[in-house]
């Protein structure tokens, strides 16, 4: 398989680069681009479900298709998480009436749902424009573009999982990082206290109900009026909303925490700062370990400020 999607890589690699006459060994046989796209299709579906069918990716390369999907990277992903660049210049475009477009040599980018990128905001397209555009020499690095994930997250993944999300979120509020306290005294429950203790009670007055901290084991059970206050709560947010928040949660392990970014109250840094309050004082306590808890802290930077600019670039905050 390993090898298989490694020849379906170089050939995807080269048709990108205009080079018809690239083509691939399979046991004896030597298969040109259309002839391992079938191959690929029709000896493993699964990978064809996952990554996109090999055989449409090959039609766009050759000008049959009109858009190129995001899950154009995925069929050539390397062990190392990147893939070939297949494109060689990024535009935006104004479409009246819908919104902003990214074109990669022309054609429209698409979600990995094969749905149009339209966006909100010039701003916004400009920025994920901006994400393509700076892909390091002949990479791209998927890794790298969280504006264009938190994108199409809200086109492809939320209008058809609303549901799911919100029951997942409601299911971890009584566990929720900034309710959940040490035992009273410790050096962690006075800091958890200084920290976290603002943080919950604004949420609580955008709630407009109660909510409960405890130092239980089992977390802070929720009253059903504070849980049906969420509920309404994240109803009422919009596809982008809902994205960004879903994705701040995520990292902190909090939707206290991602309604204070989102609302304004505290900046990303506060926020990483109440959600990392345990490692801080094992850091203090310890040190921080090079190469681990820097490299952390870096990585929960990015996905907690890229949620906050994602909204402000689309004119939602």
């Amino acid at each position: 398989m390993n090898r298989l999607v490694s020849g379906a890589s170089r050939l995807l690699a080269c048709a990108s680069r205009g080079t018809p006459a690239c083509s691939a060994r399979i046991g004896t046989q030597e298969l040109n681009p259309t002839q391992l796209a079938r191959h690929v299709d029709a000896v493993y579906p699964r990978f064809a479900r996952v990554f996109g069918t090999t055989a449409k990716v090959l039609e766009e390369e050759s000008g049959v298709g009109k858009g190129i999907g995001s899950d154009r990277v995925g069929i050539g992903m390397r062990g190392d998480g990147t893939a070939p660049r297949f494109y060689k210049q990024v535009t935006v475009v104004d479409e009246p009436g819908r919104g902003y477009t990214v074109l990669l040599d022309g054609r429209k980018l698409k979600t990995p749902a094969k749905q149009d990128l339209v966006l909100p905001t010039k701003a916004l397209a400009l920025a994920i424009s901006a994400e393509w555009e700076w892909q390091i020499g002949n990479d791209i690095r998927p890794f790298t573009m969280p504006l264009m994930t938190l994108a199409s997250t809200a086109i492809d993944r939320v209008p058809v999982r609303k549901e799911v999300i919100i029951f997942e979120l409601l299911k971890f509020f009584h566990t929720d990082l900034a309710c959940c306290r040490d035992q009273a005294g410790t050096p962690l429950a006075k800091r958890q206290a200084e920290v976290l203790d603002p943080i919950v009670e604004f949420a609580s007055e955008r709630l407009g109900t109660k909510i409960n901290t405890s130092d239980a084991i089992m977390g802070a059970e929720q009253s059903d009026e504070a849980v049906g206050a969420l509920n309404k709560f994240l109803r009422e947010l919009g596809d982008y909303e809902m994205a960004a928040l879903d994705a701040i949660g995520g990292v902190t392990k909090s939707t206290i925490i991602s309604i204070n970014v989102l609302d304004g109250n505290i900046s990303v840094e506060e926020a990483i700062a109440a959600s990392r309050l345990e490692e801080d004082i094992q850091m203090e306590k310890w040190g921080l370990v090079e190469g681990g808890h820097d490299i952390d802290i870096a990585d929960v930077r990015v996905r907690v400020a890229s949620p906050s600019v994602f909204l402000q670039l689309a004119g939602l905050r």
